[in-house]
């Protein structure tokens, strides 16, 4: 196995947000953490600051010197939100050429994403076994495919109902004119601290261990040339980092890595703001704060293994 050795901006450093929004979710999926989904931090009003101190996170990082930008979405459900079209909107109006991406279970109907697909440039559509309408889900995937610069349809691999995930994704590949494909291993409850999932099947480990992200492109579709992009550096060849991939070959332990954890800033359905996810970074304050402080600067991790998509993705190197 070609080993990664590090992870950098394909161009010039970019600033990213993650922010999960919220921790309602219209699903209630059996492996998730109850803090994705209790519902007990909506979030809801407060539209003008959230709006103010989300451009001051990124004029901050215009000032000093960051050209490029991107926001990612999650929750809960961050299209349950009250806040998000408004927000969304906003922030494409203020810097037209912002990446835009969501993490959604794509349960919203088709009139939802017809009125806003616009707004984004990555959509991620995770599916969940257990809650899922798969018809719409079908429906939405199909009208965004060709819509939108990028969308993976993220199949979450239930152990008890594997097969049933890998039913679907074959009916997904059939169906879908453009894809991005994903057999994604689950962790335990789904939580900031959580380990992988333990699949004891070898039937399913080896499924999962040989399974490829698989692109499919059969239709015209946008192109964005997106600067807000990460590379991964192996032994023999550089490519675009696919975090799950990575977790897959078993590559995402980066501990005593030097790991620039301020480009990547990330808020928690309570609106704290830290450096990354994983919380080896600073503490910046609260979006709904005036007073927001940050330091940009790198730290070495201390963590056992990198389990979120958007902490693998931060630059990072070997030292």
């Amino acid at each position: 196995m070609n080993t990664l050795n590090k992870i950098t901006p394909v161009a010039e450093p970019y600033a990213c947000i993650t922010w999960q929004v919220n921790n309602f979710c219209n699903f209630q999926c059996s492996y998730c953490n109850p803090g994705n989904w209790a519902g007990d931090n909506r979030n809801n009003g407060a539209l003008e600051q959230y709006k103010q101190n989300t451009m001051r996170i990124f004029n901050t990082y215009k000032d000093r010197g960051y050209k490029h930008f991107k926001i990612f979405f999650s929750g809960g459900e961050p299209t349950h939100w009250e806040n998000f079209i408004p927000l969304v909107t906003y922030l494409r109006q203020q810097i037209p050429d912002i990446t835009i991406a969501v993490n959604t279970n794509l349960s919203r109907p088709l009139k939802y994403w017809q009125e806003h697909y616009k707004l984004f440039d990555d959509i991620v559509a995770s599916f969940h076994v257990e809650f899922c309408k798969k018809d719409r889900y079908i429906e939405n995937a199909t009208f965004l495919s060709d819509k939108i610069d990028y969308l993976c349809t993220k199949m979450l691999m239930h152990d008890e109902r594997f097969w049933e995930v890998v039913e679907f994704g074959e009916r997904v590949r059939r169906e879908v004119p453009n894809y991005n494909l994903e057999w994604t291993p689950l962790f335990d409850e789904m939580s900031i601290n959580a380990g992988p999932w333990n699949y004891t099947d070898p039937v399913k480990q080896n499924f999962l261990e040989n399974a490829q992200f698989e692109t499919v492109m059969r239709l015209p579709k946008p192109y964005k040339d997106s600067k807000a992009v990460s590379i991964a550096h192996y032994d023999t060849h550089s490519e675009p980092v696919n975090s799950n991939q990575i977790i897959a070959d078993r590559q995402n332990f980066f501990t005593g890595w030097k790991c620039y954890v301020d480009d990547a800033l990330f808020i928690n359905p309570r609106g704290e703001i830290s450096s990354a996810s994983c919380g080896v970074g600073n503490n910046h304050g609260n979006i709904l704060d005036d007073n927001l402080t940050f330091d940009l600067n790198p730290v070495i991790c201390s963590k056992q293994h990198c389990h979120c998509g958007t902490d693998i993705i931060i630059p990072k190197e070997k030292i």
